[in-house]
């Protein structure tokens, strides 16, 4: 089989085009996939913080590694999208019984909120 000239563009054509078709399938499916990590690592802060109030009877205004220390995490949780610093904000109310946890990158990653947030 002679190669020549064009039929190595045409490959190196199609190749090209089959990478293009399929990047934003694969870039698609780790989206939501960190996007279910992020509303995952959430929960559990959110958790955290309910067991928390109702074992000091207090409200909570501080971060994962305060619940991580007091043994209610095993460990920081940080939003998967960035994650180089990127730390939940929180807050528990034990008056009121509102639990806040809010993802940092919320403004950009508008599908990061946890849903039972109260």
């Amino acid at each position: 089989m002679k190669l020549n000239i064009y039929k190595i563009i045409s490959l190196v054509a199609l190749a090209v085009l089959l990478f293009i078709l399929i990047l934003p399938q694969k870039f698609n499916v780790n989206r939501k996939q960190k996007t279910e990590q992020c509303v995952k690592n959430m929960g559990e802060i959110h958790t955290a913080i309910n067991s928390f109030m109702k074992e000091h009877k207090e409200s909570f205004d501080g971060t994962t590694r305060d619940l991580m220390r007091m043994n209610y995490l095993k460990k920081t949780y940080e939003c998967p999208e960035k994650a180089v610093g990127d730390k939940y904000y929180l807050h528990g109310n034990y008056e009121t019984g509102e639990i806040t946890v809010t993802c940092p990158n919320l403004k950009e990653f508008d599908d990061h909120i946890l849903m039972d947030n109260k």
